[in-house]
Order: structure tokens, then sequence, then C-alpha cells
């Protein structure tokens, strides 16, 4: 707009007449009555809001995979194979389906991934010969991985006493270059406290043998991280507190859900509380499903009574 065009609009708007459609120039009233200037915009938050469904299931550590047919959700339940499957439609409707393990037995802490060689399962594994707990992998044998193959240690430094608490939970995600990076529950000897646990993370090439990555990805007690964005500059992840961070023994604070923010995925921002503290929520896992809307499941329940039951929810940035 020319400095006469601009002079002509003044003396208009002087005049209490409109503006043109398009100005730069359209509501007085929208000033800052002492400075004239525009307000602000309002900050973008991170809501979660629970949806209204009863999906009928109980268990922990849910994963879920986005299919053509609805979300197959996989979680640990007392069922032979050590993990539940069942296919939910967006009503909340959930179907059970079976997951085989073959001779690798019992399973818990499911999830999969795509890596360069095709879809891969990541699971935790008790080894009752050596008395210790490890994470596997294994190819996925179906498109819906429902079975795998021969199950493999994903690295000498993910397996600890079967004993140890505060510790596993894989979450595998695959990289913008490929690769397949794991992020896990560990809990340092050295660390005191209530809240000891911390986020570690390893990276590999083929998505089959891990190496260590240096220092912490979370620390302060975070644990059950789900990457829902893995893009360069915008990943999130959603993660819970530790079961023991908040309160005193025998009464401890219920379980909360968080959110954070990475430009690359080692480097996160201080998690921001999500949720409440009137149920525990827990082990959470999701997908987007539009730009900055994500669908959420997680576990829900109290840690003193050990009954927890799968919950879905939606989570905006807006």
């Amino acid at each position: 707009m020319n400095v006469l065009a601009t002079l002509f609009l003044s003396l208009l708007l002087a005049a209490g007449a409109n503006a043109p459609v398009g100005s730069a120039s359209t509501n007085r009233a929208s000033l800052d009555e002492r400075t004239g200037a525009l307000p602000s915009a309002k900050p973008k938050m991170w809501t979660l809001t629970e949806d209204t469904v009863s999906l009928g299931l109980n268990g922990v550590s849910p994963h879920v995979m986005k299919t053509p047919s609805g979300d197959r959700l996989w979680r640990s339940d007392q069922v032979p194979s050590g993990t539940a499957v069942t296919m939910c439609d967006s009503a909340g409707v959930c179907t059970a389906e079976t997951l085989s393990t073959g001779t690798t037995g019992p399973v818990s802490d499911y999830t999969i991934t795509r890596t360069t060689s095709g879809w891969r399962a990541y699971f935790k594994k008790v080894d009752q010969v050596s008395q210790t707990q490890g994470i596997y992998s294994a190819p996925c044998t179906t498109d819906e991985c429902l079975s795998f193959g021969t199950a493999t240690l994903t690295s000498s430094m993910m397996v600890v006493p079967q004993a140890t608490r505060a510790w596993g939970v894989p979450d595998p995600v695959r990289l913008p270059d490929g690769r397949i990076r794991i992020y896990i529950v560990e809990s340092p000897a050295s660390t005191s406290g209530n809240c000891p646990e911390k986020v570690a993370s390893y990276i590999s090439a083929d998505g089959v043998t891990f190496t260590k990555e240096k220092g912490w990805r979370l620390t302060g007690g975070f644990v059950d991280t789900e990457v829902l964005r893995a893009k360069k500059n915008k990943w999130v992840m959603i993660v819970a507190d530790g079961p023991g961070c908040g309160g005193t023994k025998g009464s401890q604070k219920p379980q909360q859900l968080y959110i954070t923010t990475s430009k690359n995925g080692l480097k996160w921002t201080t998690p921001k509380v999500l949720t409440g503290v009137d149920v525990g929520r827990l082990d959470p896992t999701g997908y987007e499903i539009s730009p900055n809307v994500f669908r959420i499941y997680y576990a829900s329940g109290s840690i003193t009574d050990n009954n927890y039951t799968i919950e879905r929810a939606t989570l905006r940035f807006k």
C-alpha cells in the first residue's frame, strides 16, 4: 500500500468508515486501546481429552498399530502367550485376535516397527535357565505381526537379573534415515530416591544388533516412552512418571502422563504434565491422526490393587 493510499485509508477510519476487504487494517475494536497494536496470539497448548468409549480390555503396556481395519492393540495380559491382541474400531468395539510366539514362550511389552528388512517385533522375555530378563527382537512372519521367527537378544547391555524392577518397556522407533532406535527405562544402581528411573537409548542400522548411545534421554523418574512423531525438528514423545514419584511409601501418587518434544530425538524438553491424579495413567501408545492430533491408548488403574484397564484418549496441540 503506497503513502497516498495509506493516508486515504486513515481518513476513512477516522470518519468511521469500514476498511476495504483485504486491507491491513480491518477492525479497530480488535486493537489494544492503550497501544493501538493487534493482540498477541494465544500460545498453543497440549491437551489430552479422554474418549467416551469403553474398550472392555484389561492389561498393561499396550502398543497400537493403525490398520485399514482399525487399531490393532497388543497388551501384556494373563494369557498363555503373555500378550493379548485385539482389533478395535473407531467406536471402541474390540475383537480378539491371537499372537503366536512359537518356541519363544511368553513375552511382554510387545511392540513392532519397520526395519530395512521388513516388520520386526521387539519384546521382553524371561530366560528361566539364567534367571534373567532381556529385550529381544524377531522378524514378523505375517504382515499383521501376529507371529514371528527366531528371537535374538538386541544387546548384551539390554539384559538384567529377572528380579530387577523399574527396567524395560522398549520403544523401538524408525529414524528419518532408516536406522532403529530403542528407548528403554533403566535404573542405575548409583541413583537414589523414589524416582530412580532414567531413559536410555540404543541405536542400530539393521534393527537387530544395537549399541548404547551416550548420555540419558530423560532423567528424574520418567518411564513408558512412546515416540508419536519422529521427524526432523518435530519429534513428539508421550511418557509417564514412575510409580514411586510422589506421595509416601504405601500411599504413592497415581502415575500421570506427560508430553515432551525434541529436534533430534536425543535431547528432550522438560516433560509437561497432561493428566491429573484422580486415577493412575501409564504405558501410553498412539499415532498421529492428523497434524498435531494423536490417538492415545494407555493403561489406567492403581498400583495398590494392580488392576489395570486400557483406555483411549485424544491428544491435541492447539
